[in-house]
């Protein structure tokens, strides 16, 4: 190992996500040391990370080197202890973070040398729950950014700039806040993302209800219609084409996304807010659709359950993703972020839109790339504490410094920036039906 300069620690390093995260460090940072931390000593991912940054190169071998460590979730673990504090920088991919305390970010903490703490989170109560660790991150001089990824993560950021693009065209109260990821397949994530996609079908949708947070069971899982991932008003714009082209007009269902609660309460939303994802090919969509329909929500929390669908399904999903390689599609991965003002007057309706789409080849390489970036940002910005992307990116010109490293990696194939329209943006096809379903299944106590 390199003596002299940055220790990184990826937790989960030997993940799909991890080693996306450990490649991208690696070419960034070319004085950088990175540990890839796993259950098991995996030569095949360090062999792929040295590979993919460094072609082989015996400086970069000096660089990189596994641990192996026990668990992530146990504080009393002496392996991730003292992996911990050997480290400058500590960065979590090793999800299913549902459920758990987030421990790793407490060790970080409670470390001497850690400077910064990244991790690619989602549940909404693991994030308050590393929340509440602000003030000891802060007295401790530690820097941590959770939910820093592609999404959640840079699409906070990209709706934060939306709104305040909204503002500087006169229009300072925002209305909704929409989110709509694509990723084709697995977008090379690994079987885990079945998994954890199956656990948030027994989760609440937590968004913005005409200006007020409500949970929202009975719509997770729900589909949501067809979104447009490019900006039919952009023209002549290279990214927008692509886009357009390989992507072009998606399914969605609605999943328990945090940034639909936690953007919203950012900027002051006092409509609705929303988070949905669809896949290629579309059936998936409409499998997963009536899947939701016919099992109870309480399977789908339980973990056997959702480990046993995710198993059962892993097959024939690796076939699909085989075959969207195949045909050129990939991995790829998209998302398009709306926010749209408060309508003038005491008008029902009417209000502008701000639009961003960015894409990507790969869903994998893009998460990876988010976490490092902000990770290494964070490193060269410090400012200790306990952050969500919104809130350590408040400031304008943060925002666009790291919206430049976010939108300019390797891969990156589309990038509209904030476009404004006189009109708020068309919701998904059949968003008012999915609404006016899960309402009546409330009310009824259907699929509890």
């Amino acid at each position: 190992v390199a003596s002299n300069s940055r220790n990184i620690v990826v937790l989960g390093g030997t993940g799909k996500i991890g080693t996306a995260v450990a490649i991208h460090l690696l070419q960034r940072d070319p004085t950088c040391n990175v540990v890839l931390a796993g259950r098991r000593f995996n030569e095949k991912a360090m062999e792929e990370v040295i590979a993919s940054a460094g072609g082989d190169d015996e400086t970069c071998r000096r660089r990189v080197s596994i641990k192996c460590i026990d668990t992530v979730w146990d504080e009393s673990s002496k392996s991730l202890k003292e992996l911990v504090d050997s480290a400058d920088c500590l960065i979590h991919t090793a999800g299913p973070y549902l459920d758990q305390s987030p421990v790793p970010l407490k060790l970080a903490i409670a470390s001497s040398k850690c400077q910064v703490y990244a991790d690619v989170s989602d549940p909404l109560e693991y994030l308050e729950k590393s929340l509440l660790m602000n003030e000891k991150a802060q007295a401790s001089n530690l820097t941590a950014l959770v939910a820093a990824g592609a999404f959640p993560g840079m699409s906070n950021v990209l709706a934060k700039e939306a709104s305040q693009n909204l503002e500087n065209h006169g229009s300072s109260l925002v209305q909704d806040v929409r989110f709509q990821y694509f990723t084709a397949g697995l977008g090379g994530s690994g079987a885990v993302n079945l998994y954890i996609t199956n656990l948030g079908f027994g989760e609440p949708m937590v968004q913005y209800d005409k200006g007020e947070l409500r949970w929202f069971m009975a719509l997770s899982g729900k589909l949501l219609g067809k979104v447009d991932f490019f900006l039919p008003q952009l023209v002549n714009h290279p990214g927008n084409e692509r886009a357009k082209e390989r992507i072009g007009t998606q399914t969605i269902f609605s999943w328990p996304f945090p940034e639909a609660a936690t953007v919203a309460k950012d900027v002051a939303a006092r409509g609705n807010s929303y988070a949905g994802m669809g896949t290629a090919p579309d059936i998936w969509n409409g499998m997963l659709g009536v899947l939701v329909r016919l099992v109870p929500r309480q399977w789908w929390k339980s973990t056997k359950f959702s480990k046993f669908m995710a198993d059962f399904s892993e097959p024939l999903v690796l076939a699909t993703d085989a075959l969207l390689k195949a045909t050129g599609t990939g991995e790829t991965h998209a998302m398009r972020v709306d926010v749209t003002s408060v309508p003038p007057g005491l008008q029902k309706e009417g209000g502008k839109g701000v639009s961003i789409v960015q894409a990507h080849d790969s869903f994998r390489v893009c998460v990876g790339q988010s976490c490092a970036e902000f990770a290494l940002d964070a490193l060269e910005h410090a400012k200790p504490g306990v952050y969500l992307p919104e809130q350590f990116y408040d400031d304008a010109s943060d925002r666009s410094r790291i919206i430049g490293k976010l939108t300019s990696t390797p891969g990156t194939f589309c990038y509209t920036g904030p476009v404004l329209s006189e009109q708020p943006p068309a919701l998904p096809t059949d968003w008012e039906k999915a609404i006016d379903e899960a309402n009546l299944e409330e009310r009824q106590g259907v699929n509890a």
